[in-house]
């Protein structure tokens, strides 16, 4: 079974950590974190993190800043959707608003994927949303960069280190090794 084909994240796997927190775009209302890169053997997920001041008790049921699930989920995308592209060292990259071809990728090529995610609050507004990037970045940088119209930001861009989410991904632990499922043998 390709690398492509496998589940994902495969059940059969526990993940290493790469250790990072950190603040990729902040506003006196906004703040957007990238925490917990979770590292597979075929890829790594991570959670993206909004934190939101000032969103409007009534506007609060409609509001949700993620293409997937909310009301806004094709071009032209309204301001209030957040746009964040992972991108490889060697130049390859991937958006959340990438909608995926019905068409076979090449298994180079980055996907992206989300879910699941949580949001809401009352006097302050919070989002969490999982998502999970294949496959394994090359070393060097690996950029996370978002921008977000509505909530007044531009393009914010930060870097972690590729080859530490693929050294951690050399000892994410595979239960059973013999799971067709979860093997690319």
């Amino acid at each position: 079974m390709s690398p492509r084909a496998l589940p994902w994240p495969c059940p059969n796997v526990v993940p290493e950590m790469a250790p990072v927190a950190a603040i990729l775009a902040r506003t006196e209302e906004t703040v957007v974190a990238v925490t917990g890169i979770r590292a597979y053997p075929v890829g790594f997920g991570f959670t993206l993190h909004l934190r939101l001041r000032d969103i409007r008790r009534r506007h609060g049921r409609e509001f949700w800043p993620f293409h997937e699930l909310g009301p806004h989920r094709s071009p032209p995308w309204p301001e209030e959707v957040l746009r964040l592209t992972v991108q490889f060292a060697d130049g390859r990259s991937v958006n959340i608003l990438d909608a995926p071809s019905g068409e076979p990728q090449d298994p180079e090529m980055p996907m992206i994927s989300s879910g699941p995610g949580t949001g809401g609050g009352v006097e302050g507004w919070s989002f969490d949303m999982e998502y999970r990037v294949r496959p394994l970045p090359p070393p060097g940088p690996l950029a996370f960069s978002c921008a977000w119209p509505g909530r007044g930001i531009p393009t914010s861009r930060m870097e972690v280190d590729g080859g530490a989410v693929r050294a951690a991904a050399d000892t994410a632990v595979t239960l059973w090794p013999d799971d067709p499922y979860c093997s690319d043998d």
